[in-house]
């Protein structure tokens, strides 16, 4: 008999306990994929929209915990703009709200005119006017979830607004977000002459050295606010500081767990088994054999959970984003790279889990087993 064989004869011997053991990896792999698919989306999502409206360069309160929570002087992107190598500012105000129709969404306003609406790919419709008054741009998705298209009426920071157009993006973000003018939004919202934070576009000429090297002259020239480049300041944002640091601990223990469960699972069967592995040695089998059949043990009840809960987690995660209340503002970030850690995590947990249990079996005397002792 081969250790194979002899792994799926111990393993089908006790279904129960098998099926426990792998429904618990299970559970823990699939916490850990949809967890940091999760964490990832949010970074992805938020990166890919500032990098669609061309923003190289994000201005916003110093200490501010994130870009919604920061206020600084509208007049500062006039300051801003006066700097070398800056090419166009926007201010911005940006709130998370609920619609009149129940919807969480995030409220966008930038000043008409200003270079981000530009960004915007407009698929019916047109970009507000000068003269419009309360008027929205909404994208896609957010449209099609809302059923609502252009004449139609919306309903944000309890005020009545007209959709003048439908807006589509490369940013899975962009598509969910409403749009309206600055000054309508300071009015709402009781921030006349405010801001959440400046968009700064720099020289698009200018190599990405020379682009780095005008975004620290902008942090000493404005020692006063907090200057970051897109990338960094989505590494920095709180928002995905929390997914990373919430999904990281969650995962921890959950793979621990599934240490723990392949360890008891591996203890109690070498336990049972105690004679017939005590007459393998007997009978000549080396040490290492016997410490690898049982390993090969908790290695497939490991990676066999470890398939299932990819599988499970890939669906629970696409089933969260997929919450009336986050649709649209994070699309879950699962790649081959994620899946194949998944795996490789599986694996270590069955080989962690099941080796001492292993090595207690192979240490024991055959004789000493034997005689029951």
């Amino acid at each position: 008999m081969n250790l194979s064989s002899l792994a799926l004869r111990n393993l089908t011997a006790r279904k129960g306990r098998t099926a426990a053991t792998i429904a618990g990896v299970l559970l823990s792999v699939a916490s850990f994929v949809a967890l940091v698919g999760l964490a990832r989306g949010i970074e992805q999502s938020l990166l890919a929209a500032l990098e669609a409206r061309q923003t190289d360069v994000i201005v916003t309160e110093a200490g501010a915990l994130d870009l919604i929570s920061s206020i600084v002087p509208e007049t500062l992107a006039d300051d801003l703009a006066r700097a070398p190598g800056v090419v166009a500012t926007a201010p911005e105000m940006s709130r998370v709200t609920t619609l009149g129709s129940g919807e969480s969404a995030i409220v966008v306003a930038w000043p008409v005119g200003s270079y981000p609406w530009r960004s915007l790919d407009m698929i019916a419709g047109r970009l507000p006017g000068a003269q419009d008054g309360r008027s929205a741009v909404i994208g896609t998705s957010l449209a099609e979830r809302l059923g609502a298209g252009v004449g139609d009426r919306l309903e944000v920071f309890q005020a009545e607004f007209a959709v003048v157009g439908i807006a589509g993006s490369a940013s899975v973000l962009t598509r969910n977000l409403v749009f309206i003018p600055l000054p309508v939004a300071q009015t709402l919202m009781f921030r006349e002459g405010q801001a959440t934070s400046i968009n700064v576009r720099l020289d698009q000429e200018a190599s990405p050295q020379e682009r780095q090297r005008l975004a620290l002259d902008l942090k000493a020239a404005f020692p006063n606010y907090a200057v970051e480049e897109t990338e960094n300041l989505v590494d920095s944002h709180t928002f995905a500081r929390i997914a990373d640091v919430v999904s990281t601990t969650i995962s921890i223990i959950a793979l621990a767990t599934a240490v723990l469960a392949i360890l008891n699972t591996m203890t109690m069967a070498v336990n049972e088994r105690r004679g017939e592995i005590a007459i393998m040695s007997a009978v000549g089998w080396p040490r290492r054999r016997i410490v690898a059949s049982i390993v090969l043990e908790g290695v497939v009840l490991a990676a066999l959970g470890g398939v299932l809960g990819s599988a499970v987690g890939v669906a629970a995660a696409r089933l969260v984003s997929a919450l009336p209340v986050v649709a649209g503002l994070v699309v879950p970030e699962i790649n081959l790279a994620l899946v194949t850690l998944a795996a490789l995590v599986s694996l270590a947990i069955g080989l962690v889990g099941s080796l001492l249990p292993a090595l207690r079996a192979a240490s024991s005397p055959p004789a000493d087993v034997l005689r029951g002792r």
